[in-house]
């Protein structure tokens, strides 16, 4: 429902308030065609009518697929769940949290990345200095010999690291999502701890790309008043 970001947004939903003097899903979109991403997935819920009449006038070449999530209220894990009829089986597949801004850069670097020994890898962001939301921030503790991820929680006291909200996923982590929704748990992060539990979630050093989770008023104020900071 993005109500902590409903005082300025005017009931718009948050992939369409303007970053920059665009709405915040054509940035991500742009950033797919740098990426070379054909095939985009949009998953929607609460106000998706707005979402859908928005995407059906965008002019692009990439083929882009609505998956509608009637349990929108739940977790975000529910939202990946939804996509899962559109992923052909066994493809690798990125997820991209809708109102986080960040440029190509991270994503060419997220899309790169291979998982060998693992089943998913998220983006790392070790400038936890840098973070403008730290206590909301999902926190991450990772093994930087193996950057196999040890823990994670948005309460987790002890951290090395911030999820940046963009992952590289195996087809098998909708089975790990279905795990962790069978036991009532329904976010992404729920879904990793089992991976965690198993050693098979990963990290990637996403280094000094820039990313903002724009979840609130004040997060939005600051991107638009320190455009240097997000500009590569």
């Amino acid at each position: 429902m993005g109500s902590r970001l409903s005082a300025i947004s005017n009931g718009l939903p948050k992939i369409l308030v303007h970053v920059f003097k665009k709405p915040l899903i054509d940035q991500l979109l742009s950033n797919c065609i740098a990426a070379r991403i054909n095939d985009v997935v949009i998953v929607t819920g609460y106000n998706n009518h707005i979402i859908e009449e928005h995407i059906s006038k965008i002019e692009t070449n990439v083929n882009i697929e609505i998956a509608y999530n009637p349990d929108w209220n739940l977790a975000n894990g529910v939202s990946v769940l939804a996509a899962k009829n559109f992923i052909p089986e066994n493809q690798d597949f990125l997820i991209s949290m809708s109102d986080h801004y960040y440029n190509s850069g991270l994503l060419i670097k997220m899309k790169n990345h291979t998982n060998i020994d693992t089943i998913a890898s998220v983006g790392a962001d070790y400038n936890i200095e840098e973070i403008h939301d730290i206590d909301d921030g999902m926190k991450i503790d990772i093994d930087k010999e193996t950057n196999l991820i040890k823990a994670m929680s948005k309460e987790l006291p002890i951290y090395n690291a911030i999820d940046c909200g963009i992952f590289k996923c195996r087809y098998e982590f909708f089975d790990y999502l279905d795990k962790a929704k069978e036991n009532n748990e329904c976010s992404l992060s729920d879904a990793c701890n089992i991976l965690i539990n198993n050693k098979l979630m990963g990290s990637v050093d996403i280094q000094n790309n820039p990313w903002i989770d724009i979840d609130t008023p004040e997060a939005l104020d600051f991107i638009n008043k320190n455009p240097e900071k997000f500009y590569l």
